[in-house]
């Protein structure tokens, strides 16, 4: 028996691929398994974005005419790896360019949260400074900043409202490890001014992982940068042979490309 007969029995949800993975937080799966005909299998696979737009992952900057050096490859692709391992994307929830996540409770409630993959870009964060309960925010207006180092990160709000709660315990874990094993990763918890649905600039659905992938591949871009064309001596313990993938990603990219980065994805 076929693999999607054998799954697509009558009356039986079918969860995606990507959610038994762990890249997904929930997804069922409407077409039967049937993968290669599924746009949003070819986009996390790392194929076209969409039939008409192809963006290039920077294997073209290797070296023209070259092929691309396997054992590197396998660094590059380890460290990136390590990088987006245990983070998830939830489909339910709406996500700023600026790497917020919003989630709506009930009424105009409403949970912002930092994307977990710029948290494990940025590791190790030193502080986030948050606004104070009572105060308005306004959309597209800074609210308070990440410190790592020598770099300070202003956070501009995806949403206009006023602070309700801060969670404390949120900003001591990340302080403590720079990311968050806690489901419960809220920052803010907010009273919005209007309906999330109504807030313009958000990605909402499938969008959110057209906007992953693409950052994906930027983060992809800059990590073979790191890479090519050095020798083995001249890499290091990040990602030479036999090294593990080091987890600050500045001491991968260097300081300047390490900014370089995050201005791109910020």
């Amino acid at each position: 028996m076929a693999m999607t007969e054998s799954l697509a029995r009558e009356g039986e949800e079918l969860t995606c691929i990507w959610v038994l993975a762990g890249v997904l937080s929930y997804r069922l799966c409407d077409r039967n398994y049937e993968c290669e005909a599924c746009a949003l299998f070819h986009a996390l696979r790392g194929g076209p974005i969409s039939g008409s737009e192809e963006e290039t992952d920077g294997s073209s900057e290797i070296a023209a005419g070259s092929a691309p050096d396997t054992a590197v490859e396998g660094r590059v692709n380890s460290c990136l790896s390590r990088l987006i391992a245990g983070c998830k994307l939830h489909l339910d929830r709406s996500y700023s360019p600026n790497h917020f996540w919003l989630s709506c409770q009930q009424g105009r409630e409403v949970f912002l949260g930092l994307d977990r993959h710029i948290l494990k870009i940025l590791y190790p964060i030193d502080e986030i400074v948050t606004p104070r309960v009572g105060l308005r925010l306004k959309q597209g207006e800074p609210f308070g900043w990440i410190t790592r180092g020598r770099i300070a990160i202003p956070m501009a709000a995806p949403i206009s409202g006023e602070v309700k709660a801060v969670n404390g315990p949120y900003l001591d874990a990340v302080r403590a490890r720079g990311r968050i094993e806690d489901p419960q990763d809220w920052l803010l918890r907010l009273d919005a001014f209007e309906p999330l649905d109504a807030i313009q600039g958000l990605y909402r659905g499938e969008e959110i992982l057209v906007w992953y992938l693409r950052n994906t591949r930027v983060l992809k871009r800059y990590l073979r940068e790191a890479v090519y064309p050095k020798a083995d001596h001249e890499l290091g313990p990040t990602l030479s042979a036999g090294g593990a993938p080091e987890p600050d990603l500045e001491d991968v990219l260097g300081r300047e490309q390490f900014e370089r980065l995050i201005d791109e994805i910020l």
